[in-house]
């Protein structure tokens, strides 16, 4: 056993220092501008102590506490940039995925499948992917891990769930895996409940108080599509089924597979070779299920995967998190493929046993029953060595029965190396331009053109928060040395329009620096007496309303001077007093070719 472990924590190391190398060849992706909502967690993160709380309630999507801390912690420590925003926030992660994965498969399978499990999931494009960019969801993987090791370790039992109870704090869907852990403890052991309410409390806490105070995008529509509300039966047991059958066939199982903005395994969109993986990851899932019910730690670990996942389903009931394969669950991806690989092992040795006509394995894992054979022959006779007496008539059968495994082991197998293989796309892509990528960029131009008593327009659904940390904390701003443009100099809009020339709910909330919706020249009005002159920042999905709002501004008297466009990002515009007209808008001078549409990065 001591050899063992040595060789497996030498493996471990072997995949998190392959995952390293990974990170260094990525250096470029890492380093390359923050992105769409890569942009909105580092403005909640950074906020002032006075405004950080209401700051929160308008979060575009909620983050843990932990999260938020850590991300704080590495832009005050190494700079708010780009590149250590994400190495604290994500990539830091993937190498202990990579032996988190093995180190927890070893437990319930042989080392090949442990193997495979982990570059199924550490060295998934996919995930390889979220974790060079600032998001939870790498760190979620780790901290799932982390809680069912300590929830199954032989320590201080106390101590131990008080632990997994605190992680939860750096990991909004944690709490899916504790709850099931919970329940189990109270159900199977006496004073399970007392052991377990230090952890219980502490997630409910950080649930309650924390990630409630960031629950306003449940009235978004953004996740209508995983949302099981609003269904009715027939419909909701479709949507329940079809998810399934997504999350199965995804490679590896669990992995998102809708966002377009992700790197996808190399079979994804070829929907016969998914289905084929599909019915063998299938099969696999089910004959792991059945092999970890019987060993020490399988049963807990499938009731937390079984557990969460309904916990998963019904809050999608009622919109706080989405169900199925997306990337707000790869939390439970490593889970699915352990139970996976843990069903391939079992097939494998099964196979062994016909071929060699043994009944009984080679007990690899010493704390493992692997006395029971699937083959369902009882005519192996162990009096001789375990040698079976193999007539005619079984020889077809268990031919067939070995072809099958084989089948379905390929396919098994081939999950890995499809996951893996779209490595070589997001290398290529490494130095791609992304949607709104160009925030910090269009903050540096606004520096350079601001004026003390200038009116700043920022208009756009989603550019409040990116605007707000390229122009108040970013680092990645190329030395320049203009003043930041105050928060008091600037007005947000959720559209962008001409209007009638009103100055309604819009231009009220505008005056206060804060979200409103309404035209531009109302806004600009609002401003009395204006001072200087106007910069107007147009979001790229809200450029249709561009036209109208600058016309309506002409007639207004401001002249468009300038005219900058950032690509996939949005448009700049600089305007001062003119003589007021109704005629048409002055030229505008670009500085690049726009090269829209921006719906997708690739």
């Amino acid at each position: 056993m001591a050899e063992r472990h040595r060789r497996d924590v030498v493996l471990a190391l072997v995949l998190a220092g392959a995952m390293v190398g990974m990170d260094v060849a990525l250096h470029t992706r890492i380093g390359r501008p923050l992105w769409y909502d890569e942009l909105w967690r580092p403005h909640f993160a950074g906020e002032p102590s006075g405004t950080f709380w209401s700051e929160l309630q308008v979060a575009n999507a909620p983050s843990s506490l932990g999260a938020i801390a850590l991300t704080r912690l590495a832009g005050e420590v190494l700079g708010w940039h780009a590149w250590s925003l994400r190495l604290v926030g994500a990539t830091l992660w993937l190498p202990v995925l990579a032996a988190g994965t093995y180190l927890t498969s070893r437990r319930f399978t042989g080392m090949v499948a442990a193997l495979g499990a982990a570059v199924a999931v550490a060295g998934s494009v996919t995930v390889v992917d979220s974790g060079t960019q600032l998001k939870p969801y790498v760190l979620d993987a780790v901290v799932t891990l982390a809680v069912l090791a300590l929830w199954t370790a032989s320590g201080h039992r106390l101590r131990d769930r008080t632990l997994a109870g605190a992680l939860t704090l750096l990991s909004l869907p944690a709490v899916f895996v504790l709850l099931p852990l919970v329940v189990r403890d109270v159900r199977r052991e006496r004073g399970g409940a007392w052991r377990s309410s230090p952890a219980l409390v502490i997630a409910a806490i950080h649930v309650k108080l924390f990630v409630g105070h960031q629950s306003g995008q449940r009235v978004s529509h953004f996740w209508d599509d995983q949302f099981l509300a609003g269904r009715g039966v027939v419909d909701g047991l479709r949507f329940v089924a079809d998810q399934v059958l997504a999350t199965l066939g995804g490679t590896p199982p669990g992995i998102d597979r809708y966002d377009p903005n992700l790197v996808h395994s190399l079979v994804e969109g070829h929907r016969v070779v998914t289905t084929v993986l599909g019915a063998a990851t299938t099969v696999a899932v089910l004959v792991g299920v059945r092999v970890l019910w019987r060993r020490p730690g399988g049963a807990t670990l499938l009731g937390a995967l079984g557990g969460a996942e309904s916990l998963v389903l019904a809050a999608s009931g009622a919109r706080y998190w989405p169900f199925g394969a997306c990337r707000t669950n790869l939390f439970l991806v490593p889970l699915l493929v352990i139970v996976a690989a843990a069903g391939a092992d079992e097939l494998l040795a099964t196979a062994r046993r016909i071929v060699t006509g043994r009944h009984d394995s080679l007990d690899r894992h010493d704390s493992l029953d692997r006395h029971d054979s699937l083959d369902g022959h009882d005519s192996l006779d162990r009096q001789h060595g375990g040698a079976a007496r193999i007539g005619p008539r079984a020889l077809p059968v268990r031919a067939a029965m070995v072809a099958a495994i084989v089948v379905c082991l390929a396919g098994v197998v081939a999950t890995p190396v499809s996951a893996a293989g779209g490595l070589g796309r997001l290398w290529r892509e490494r130095g791609a331009v992304r949607p709104i990528d160009a925030m910090v960029a269009v903050t540096v131009a606004a520096r350079a053109q601001y004026r003390p008593g200038d009116t700043v327009i920022v208009g756009g659904r989603l550019a409040r928060a990116g605007w707000l940390y390229g122009m108040e904390l970013s680092d990645d701003t190329g030395g320049t040395r203009a003043q930041r443009v105050p928060r008091s100099a600037t007005i947000f809009l959720t559209t962008i329009g001409g209007g009638t020339g009103t100055a309604g709910a819009g231009g009220a909330a505008s005056r206060a620096g804060v979200l409103g919706s309404g035209d531009v020249a109302a806004a600009v009005r609002g401003r009395r007496p204006p001072s200087g002159g106007v910069l107007v920042f147009v979001l790229a999905y809200d450029r249709r309303g561009a036209p109208a709002a600058l016309a309506q501004l002409r007639r207004d008297g401001w002249c468009t001077t300038s005219s900058q466009v950032f690509e996939l990002t949005g448009t700049l515009y600089g305007l001062r007093r003119c003589p007021a007209t109704a005629r048409a808008d002055a030229p505008h001078r670009p500085v690049e070719r726009d090269s829209w549409p921006i719906h997708a990065r690739r």
